[in-house]
């Protein structure tokens, strides 16, 4: 569905923060991406979604190129990206938030409509606080409310980068509780986390980065099996 292959890219011509980095996301499934600061995650998110065009590599959507897409072109392809800043609009009503995810399609009323009650089906909650101020809400809740816009589009795949952070644990963990069901209805989810134990929680499949490589992959259960030591070995880093 959604492959990166061999990419190597970076912010200064001299430094590739990527080094032939590869990942493929399984469909329906959550792709849980780790590792310690500084190893290239959110650089690679960045590579996927258009925002860094990288030196070398492919990224591929259901076998077709989109290496160096722009980034205003992915809502189209049914790519979200839930970015790591907080992106809701506070002065602004949790309704006229969601109606923002309908942007691409913003003169279609008629879509906007059923998209809205789609939404609001997974979202009781939001429906719930329409009305209110974005910015009244919690943190976790502005998060979630992020996803409930991204979802007007119908996305075939949600990316979400560091999704909880700064978030208290109890409050994230509503957040985790979101990018689940989410899966569970179908969705297919990319997932960058500094979350190392809900990240593999969560997660179908996952890739650790470490200085801009590939160090290994792997299902959920073989990593929990070595969790402490993996842990470990990056406070040393």
């Amino acid at each position: 569905m959604l492959s990166a292959h061999n990419i190597v890219a970076g912010y200064v011509d001299e430094i590739d923060i990527l080094q032939n980095v590869s990942i493929d996301v399984e469909q329906e499934r959550i792709t849980s991406v780790i590792g310690p600061n500084g190893s290239g995650k959110s650089t690679l998110m960045r590579v996927i979604c258009g925002f860094l065009k990288p030196k070398s590599g492919q990224v591929l959507w259901d076998g077709t190129d989109l290496t160096g897409c722009p980034d205003h072109g992915m809502a189209a392809l049914g790519i979200c990206y839930l970015p790591q800043e907080r992106t809701v609009f506070p002065h602004l009503t949790v309704e006229q938030n969601v109606r923002l995810g309908a942007w691409t399609f913003r003169r279609d009323k008629a879509r906007i409509g059923r998209e809205l009650e789609r939404v609001y089906g997974l979202f009781p909650l939001m429906r719930e606080r329409r009305g209110s101020k974005a910015g009244d809400l919690s943190g976790g809740m502005q998060k979630i409310l992020e996803v409930a816009r991204g979802m007007m589009i119908s996305p075939r795949i949600l990316i979400c980068d560091e999704p909880t952070v700064g978030l208290a644990p109890i409050i994230a963990r509503e957040v985790y509780d979101t990018i689940e069901r989410l899966r569970e209805d179908g969705l297919t989810i990319l997932l960058v986390d500094q979350n190392v134990r809900e990240a593999i929680r969560i997660g179908d499949r996952v890739y650790v980065l470490e200085v801009g490589q590939n160090k290994v992959s792997g299902t959920k259960a073989e990593f929990e099996t070595n969790l402490h030591d993996m842990i470990k070995d990056w406070l040393q880093i």
